[in-house]
């Protein structure tokens, strides 16, 4: 397992990604964060979100992530401000098409 992945958004900006161990972000600072699956060097992002406390929105759809897509790991990005996440967020779901963003039908915050 990576301790950093980089993600290309549909701009084809570079994004990295840091990994939450354990799935724990440990802090109340706004970031991005995806969802992956990762089989053999293949990283698979099934969902993108952000949220102004990660410690608290990174959370929100693990367990469906796991148990209806195979999710295997959670990996985050700082960004405090609110219009940045956003931003990252849209080019990140532009460039990865994560299964559960689409099938939400719209991105969460």
């Amino acid at each position: 397992m990576d301790r950093q992945i980089d993600l290309r958004g549909a701009s084809g900006e570079i994004y990295r990604y840091r990994c939450a161990e354990g799935g724990d972000t440990r802090t109340p600072t706004g970031g991005n964060f995806v969802y992956v699956a990762i089989e053999g060097e293949a990283v698979r992002v099934i969902y993108a979100g952000a949220s102004p406390s990660l410690t608290a929105g990174a959370q929100e759809r693990w367990s469906e992530a796991v148990s209806r897509h195979g999710a295997t790991h959670l990996y985050f990005r700082l960004n405090v401000a609110g219009a940045a996440r956003d931003r990252e967020l849209a080019d990140i779901i532009g460039g990865c098409a994560p299964v559960l963003n689409e099938t939400a039908g719209a991105e969460r915050r």
